[in-house]
């Protein structure tokens, strides 16, 4: 049986299965995807379509809070990417967001 590997993130990584959407630059449409885990630093998401080419960097924008965040993709695999973010959270609630984040981290909880 293999370990566990240890885990190397700097921030803690919240499991969630939360749908939301991928904007592109310069581009009026939409594409949704799922994240699986998201932490400070970086998410993990799918996409029901396959897609061919995702773009470099992108904005990821969560439905619930209708936040947002610029991210970068750092690896692909099967339909599953991961993501880091390159920005702070923005949008309509951000600011509630962030404050949420920092509380629910404080707590140990997500």
């Amino acid at each position: 049986m293999l370990a566990r590997s240890r885990e190397t993130r700097k921030s803690v990584r919240r499991w969630m299965r939360r749908d939301a959407q991928v904007l592109f630059e310069g581009d009026a449409q939409s594409i949704g995807c799922v994240v699986h885990d998201i932490s400070n630093g970086g998410a993990r998401l799918s996409f029901a379509t396959p897609l061919a080419v995702l773009p470099r960097t992108f904005t990821l924008v969560l439905f619930k809070d209708s936040v947002q965040r610029d991210c970068e993709l750092v690896w692909s695999g099967r339909g599953v990417v991961g993501i880091i973010f390159i920005s702070e959270w923005f949008g309509t609630k951000s600011s509630e967001h962030v404050s949420a984040c920092k509380k629910s981290t404080r707590r140990g909880t997500a």
